[in-house]
């Protein structure tokens, strides 16, 4: 009787597993074989044809009709003070950048005046420049803030099927000190994004905008930039189970001759997945159980979000999903720009509801 269970519940995950893979189709816009899909918003699947079960899925992936209205009236509340705080953004402008031109010929009138040498003359050429950078950003700096506060106003409302959602700019989630270490992805210095974090459709989850480098000045490599994704795993896993890129010979030789890691390497069976990933594990028994799900999901991930390699860290109940991209997922326009929901807000919402299911995807391997 457990026997025929387990086979049950095995089927089950299989079904989930392809399931949220056609629904990240859909919503993603990108299929596996690189053409482009499309799908009706918060509607059934256009493609591949749609179960009950399918529909409803859709249906919870976009926010409904009142979360929509309440959507529009934010952006409508928004798009009426937008005029006046433009026009407050101009005239700063013109004012700082006038005053500082007024002082820069004046400043010159009096070392002609003075009859001082052309090498003088170059020197606060050279320092009247540089002023003039600081100035300009001096009198942006009101308009940056304002545009920060929107943010901090708006993005939440936009977001608001996300139950319990918060917003935070320049903030480091603390799941990312649970995060593995350079046995993952190498780094010595994290700069934050946008981070967005709370529940949809009963998947929990911390999304933050991430740039992890090693190095500074000339020196500095960018590791990773893009998405992490922090979610709790369905089953756990017993130990670590890390699929990240793999180094090249010379920095695979450097690390195995200076670390102390306790992981051990492991295939996934699948060369193609192999030869992008290392895969790398403290418990081989589990983690052999658990590479053909993981192997799949990435030959999937891979084909969506094709910026660089998709990295994936679990860790007893912990998953990171490592999404690249040189993309501004929460970006909105200039304040000179009217808010508009299909061209600015539409596309961000289903880049979120993408990656979500991406997330929902990684958190059932």
């Amino acid at each position: 009787m457990r026997e025929g269970g387990g086979r049950q519940n095995l089927e089950q995950k299989r079904n989930d597993f392809d399931l949220l893979q056609r629904v990240l189709v859909v919503f993603s816009g990108v299929g596996r074989d690189g053409e482009m899909r499309t799908g009706e918003p918060g509607g059934a699947f256009v493609a591949g044809g749609g179960t009950e079960r399918e529909e409803q899925r859709a249906e919870l992936a976009m926010p409904g009709p009142e979360a929509l209205a309440k959507i529009r009236a934010d952006i409508d509340r928004y798009n009426l003070e937008r005029p006046g705080v433009a026009r407050a953004a101009i005239l700063r402008t013109v004012l700082y950048m006038g005053g500082w031109a007024a002082v820069c010929v004046l400043i010159f009138w009096l070392a002609q005046r003075q009859g001082a040498a052309s090498n003088v003359l170059g020197y606060i050429l050279a320092g009247v420049l540089i002023s003039g950078y600081f100035i300009y950003d001096l009198s942006q700096s009101a308009h940056k803030a304002y545009q920060q506060s929107l943010r901090d106003r708006l993005l939440p409302a936009l977001f608001g099927f996300v139950d319990g959602v918060i917003y935070r700019h320049g903030h480091k989630p603390r799941q990312l000190e649970r995060m593995p270490g350079n046995d993952f992805v190498s780094r010595t210095k994290t700069t934050h994004g946008d981070m967005l974090a709370g529940t949809f459709d009963g998947l929990d989850f911390t999304l933050g905008e991430t740039e992890l480098a090693i190095g500074s000045g000339k020196n500095r490599t960018v590791s990773f930039k893009g998405v992490i994704v922090y979610i709790n795993q369905e089953e756990g896993f017993p130990g670590q189970l890390l699929a990240a890129k793999r180094p090249n010979r010379f920095a695979k030789t450097l690390r195995d001759l200076f670390s102390s890691s306790l992981l051990l390497p492991v295939q996934s069976g699948d060369p193609q997945i192999d030869a992008s990933h290392e895969f790398r594990t403290d418990n081989l028994e589990a983690a052999k159980a658990r590479l053909p799900d993981l192997a799949k999901a990435l030959d999937y991930l891979g084909d969506v979000w094709r910026d660089d390699v998709v990295r994936i860290a679990i860790q007893h109940k912990d998953s990171f999903l490592l999404v690249p991209s040189n993309k501004d997922f929460f970006e909105l326009p200039s304040i000179h720009t009217p808010l508009d929901f299909d061209r600015h807000v539409q596309p961000m919402i289903r880049d979120l509801v993408a990656m979500l299911a991406t997330a929902r995807l990684v958190s059932k391997i």
